[in-house]
């Protein structure tokens, strides 16, 4: 990735965006559009962190006991393909999104009495053309094993993207903006109740507004003004194989027990991830990744003999409640917050970019409830 400047010449402008991940990227990316300055802030590298990542998995909630959230990532997902379209369009970058579908096997008789009610759900709940089906023999024996005892569900609205690439487009759709200044390398030290951030070396920058994508690193950030603990870093595992035999990566993602396995264009399958509250090494693999590798050759006989080609770890911004948390930080109104999705940040990020800048002019933003940001203090 480029190297980007780590000083600032634009002393005051109409944002400052705290962390360069799939959030503050996107957010970035819609205000310079708009015509706002900008100055992009993160402590690493462009795009690190957990956006960085390699599973890309797009897919959905059960579609029963539908509710705002549920709406809000359904529109997520549905609205995400023209974004990336309009990306891959602006910038010769392709970033591997494809509506690949998901397979689920059944394990228990349980199980399949709840899969009749999602597969019910989904046609009252998500419009469009989207199914989700109940099979009793396995759809893609080329691709799966015959691990459903009690059958398989299968859905059309789950979709794939490439993390690397996505975040690759948004950055080089970045640099074409004029108005955008990116610095990385710099570690934002602490957030005013006014937006004034402050900066290594005693710099102070504010902006009209300031907006906090920082990831799990929001946290600390925000707890000075806050005065509570708003959320916390879950670290993931993940792989990427190669194997030996050919595959179509238009296949399914397929999703057991909390296992998963992703096809990739560039001929990779991904695999993840694990989910830890507690660790020691945020960026280390270990045997936890080992057991999900071995449990995604028994569920795929594609990985037979596959190599390893990669093992990823990082640490993803879970808040207080799991909801993601965005909007203006009461009794600060220079100062708003868009972090904390979670597992389906990719599927909303976007999603949560315009309604962080709709909160910064003072806009009623359309979320659920348990987003807004008075639902976690």
């Amino acid at each position: 990735m480029v190297s980007y400047q780590n000083t600032i010449k634009r002393p005051a402008p109409d944002f400052i965006i705290i962390g360069a991940g799939i959030v503050g990227l996107w957010t970035a990316y819609y205000a310079a559009k708009a015509g706002a300055s900008v100055v992009l802030i993160d402590k690493g590298r462009l795009g690190s962190g957990a956006s960085n990542g390699i599973l890309g998995a797009l897919m959905p909630h059960q579609p029963i006991n539908w509710n705002d959230k549920k709406q809000y990532q359904f529109e997520g997902l549905t609205s995400l393909p023209d974004e990336i379209t309009m990306l891959e369009a602006n910038t010769g970058i392709e970033c591997g999104y494809r509506r690949c579908g998901r397979i689920m096997p059944i394990a228990h008789a349980e199980k399949r009495r709840q899969s009749a009610d999602w597969s019910t759900g989904a046609t009252k709940n998500w419009s469009g053309d989207y199914v989700w089906q109940v099979k009793d023999d396995n759809p893609r024996t080329d691709w799966m094993s015959s691990v459903g005892e009690h059958g398989y569900n299968v859905e059309d609205l789950a979709a794939r993207t490439n993390p690397r690439a996505l975040v690759s487009a948004l950055v080089a759709s970045l640099v074409q903006f004029s108005n955008v200044e990116l610095l990385e390398g710099t570690q934002v030290q602490q957030l005013g109740g006014d937006g004034t951030i402050s900066l290594p070396g005693g710099q102070s920058l504010v902006a009209g507004k300031t907006i906090v994508t920082a990831g799990y690193g929001s946290f600390p950030l925000l707890e000075g003004l806050a005065a509570k603990k708003l959320g916390w870093g879950v670290k993931g595992q993940a792989a990427l194989l190669r194997p030996l035999q050919s595959f179509d990566p238009a296949s399914p993602i397929i999703y057991d027990n909390g296992t998963y396995v992703i096809a990739h264009d560039n001929g990779h399958i991904a695999i993840g991830s694990t989910s830890e509250r507690e660790f020691s090494q945020p960026n280390s693999t270990d045997a936890q990744l080992d057991v999900l590798i071995e449990r995604a050759r028994q569920i795929c006989p594609v990985l037979e003999g596959a190599s390893v080609v990669e093992r990823w770890a990082d640490v993803r911004p879970r808040a207080t409640g799991r909801d993601p948390m965005i909007g203006t930080l009461p009794g600060h109104p220079d100062a708003i917050v868009a972090t904390g999705g979670f597992k389906i940040t990719f599927a909303i990020a976007h999603l949560m970019a315009r309604d962080a800048l709709a909160a910064s002019s003072g806009e009623a933003v359309q979320i659920p409830d348990s987003f807004r940001i008075e639902a976690h203090l």
